[in-house]
């Protein structure tokens, strides 16, 4: 039954005051699905992007406060990958460099068993070039000879030191020791060279093709 102005007149009271209140729920229920939970939803998204930006700009700040110390590390850091650099041996040094390592130890009185270089190991800019040696002489000798190594001009690295069969020759005590010298040479690039890398960071850097 349709409910017209005149019936709700006519109707009791209590009738009247439950109709509104009826009336009311459904105007406050679609007052607050279509515009303040939207409403709020907005808001919220607003306050984190806000929350967001302003984690941003602390950052840019502490970024611009420390800028001055960022670039005298940076200028710092160039300076010793320049002198690190320094102390590689190129591809036509390398020789001369195991000959020496070689001279110094018949120098400190050491016998040389074996002298061996391996396999070089490429790494990013550089090679790692390993000679296995194996030497005979006393304890003193062989110190000096690394003292000797490592004082050299170009960086000489020793590890894997084992030594064994100490026994008493002509009134002094020899041992057998075995070791690894390890010498590092920059990787020339040639013109061939930068225009392959070139090419690849370009091939990296390309859209992938639609098939």
């Amino acid at each position: 039954m349709a409910i017209t102005l005149n019936t709700f007149v006519k109707l009791p009271k209590s009738q009247k005051i439950l109709i509104l209140v009826c009336l009311l729920g459904v105007i406050v229920g679609l007052y607050i699905y279509s515009v303040y939970l939207p409403a709020k939803e907005e808001l919220e998204k607003k306050k984190a992007e806000m929350t967001q930006r302003e984690m941003e700009v602390r950052e840019l700040r502490t970024i611009a406060a420390n800028m001055k110390r960022f670039q005298a590390e940076a200028a710092k850091l160039r300076e010793e990958l320049g002198l690190a650099m320094a102390q590689l041996p190129t591809s036509k040094e390398i020789p001369s460099l195991l000959a020496n390592v070689s001279n110094l130890g018949k120098e400190t009185g050491l016998e040389f068993l074996l002298f061996r270089p391996l396999p070089e190991v490429s790494k990013e800019f550089y090679a790692e070039i390993p000679v296995e040696i194996k030497v005979k002489g006393t304890y003193k000798d062989v110190a000096i000879f690394f003292d000797k190594v490592g004082k050299l001009p170009r960086i000489v690295n020793i590890s894997a030191v084992t030594m064994e069969g100490a026994k008493e020759v002509v009134g002094r005590w020899e041992i057998t020791t075995s070791c690894t010298a390890t010498t590092f040479k920059f990787i020339e690039k040639t013109a061939a060279d930068l225009a392959k890398d070139k090419k690849s960071e370009e091939k990296k850097g390309a859209p992938p093709s639609k098939k």
